[in-house]
């Protein structure tokens, strides 16, 4: 039963028919949609722009973003040992403007830029100098190495987080002994390890995500554990984490089980609530062909008792990162070869979401998109592709 308080009507996108070739330019010659009438996201600049990589991750910041690269299958003969580093116009378009490389990886997993703008962070995994990387923004076109710190097998994504003043990475380490990282890096220059939590190996710890002193570890089939590390609930702080509880979701029916990849804790600033944590479903998929897995959605009103209550479905396709609009109550999620998805997530959420759904829209066309994570910034959603890089999708809300 649809029991939220707010309707709205999807106006589906018209099909988008463009194929890019290989060697588009650095800023993308995307294809443009028509003006929206309703809620809708259309492709407004950048695309077709890395064209020697596989895409990973991004952060945008200001007037600049961040993209990882993926090379656990080569492109063009090349790995993904690169950042690369944009400029957005005033508009907001993408230009790709120069590049950070690490030698010893093949992977460049996550990316992000520390909340006042100084620090870039990511992490790398596929060789031998796996780990994290703090890297100065003073000029953000030309990032300085800080330091950093390597773990055995790599790091397959890392979060900052600030509590008690000092500033921490919350990084997921790779099998056979996966285990959640913590360090402190309140002196970026200085990596410092806080503390080491071992992650039972059902393929481990893939993700975390950090707000008001809680960690969510979001461990595969273990399923979600969220960790006091300074709110205060269990005791815990950065350096002794303690746990507050654990959930295991649903497998959708996926053969590879509830395949627990990522999450999100909404603040709903209109209700005042902290009760819902989505939770991202990553199933069997292949580069450019195809992906699985659906939405969770748990209620941590209790978070002692978290429950799952409500799920997303969307056929043919997976998910992958979210990114929230948390003032519009929009969820925005990459769907890899399904592109960009939009759910309302007012009101209450239970059962099935299907009539949640706001827009979809693949930027690059079919075959030529495969959306490895969203980030809303400066009024656009940015979309980082495997396949077609970073474009620049515009809003327009009712």
């Amino acid at each position: 039963m649809n029991r939220h308080t707010r309707r709205w009507r999807w106006v589906p996108l018209a099909a988008l028919s463009f194929m890019a070739a290989c060697g588009g330019s650095d800023d993308g010659t995307g294809p443009n949609q028509p003006p929206p009438t309703d809620f809708s996201l259309r492709t407004v600049g950048g695309g077709n722009n890395v064209p020697d990589r596989f895409s990973s991750d991004l952060w945008v910041y200001g007037n600049h973003a961040y993209t990882g690269t993926w090379g656990h299958g080569p492109r063009n003969g090349n790995v993904g040992d690169l950042v690369y580093i944009w400029t957005l116009d005033a508009g907001g378009r993408p230009t790709r403007v120069g590049s950070v490389s690490m030698s010893g990886i093949n992977t460049v997993s996550d990316v992000e830029v520390s909340s006042d703008g100084k620090v870039l962070l990511f992490s790398g995994e596929g060789g031998p100098n796996g780990g994290i990387y703090l890297y100065d923004l003073t000029d953000p076109v030309h990032p300085t190495f800080l330091d950093s710190a390597l773990a055995t097998n790599g790091v397959h994504t890392a979060t900052l987080g600030e509590i008690g003043g000092g500033r921490y990475v919350f990084a997921a380490k790779n099998a056979p002994d996966p285990a959640l990282l913590i360090y402190d890096v309140t002196d970026p220059a200085d990596i410092q390890p806080a503390a080491t939590v071992p992650i039972p190996p059902f393929y481990g710890i893939h993700d975390t995500y950090v707000r008001d002193g809680l960690v969510f570890v979001f461990a595969w089939n273990t399923g979600v554990i969220i960790y006091d590390v300074g709110n205060g609930m269990a005791g815990g702080s950065p350096t002794s984490p303690v746990e507050v509880s654990r959930l295991v979701t649903g497998d959708a029916g996926l053969k590879a089980g509830p395949s627990v990849h990522n999450g999100w804790w909404f603040h709903n600033p209109v209700t005042h609530e902290a009760r819902y944590l989505f939770v991202g479903q990553e199933g069997p998929g292949l580069l450019a062909e195809g992906s699985s897995g659906d939405i969770h959605v748990v209620d941590v009103s209790d978070l002692r008792h978290p429950v799952e209550v409500a799920s997303f479905h969307l056929e043919d396709a997976g998910t992958h990162n979210f990114w929230m609009d948390e003032a519009h109550q929009i969820l925005y999620a990459a769907y890899y070869n399904g592109g960009v998805v939009a759910l309302d997530v007012s009101g209450t959420l239970e059962g099935d979401l299907s009539d949640r759904l706001l827009a979809q829209v693949r930027p690059g066309g079919d075959g030529n998109t495969y959306v490895w994570g969203v980030q809303l910034a400066g009024g656009s959603l940015y979309a980082i592709d495997m396949l077609s890089g970073l474009w620049q999708l515009g809003i327009t809300l009712p």
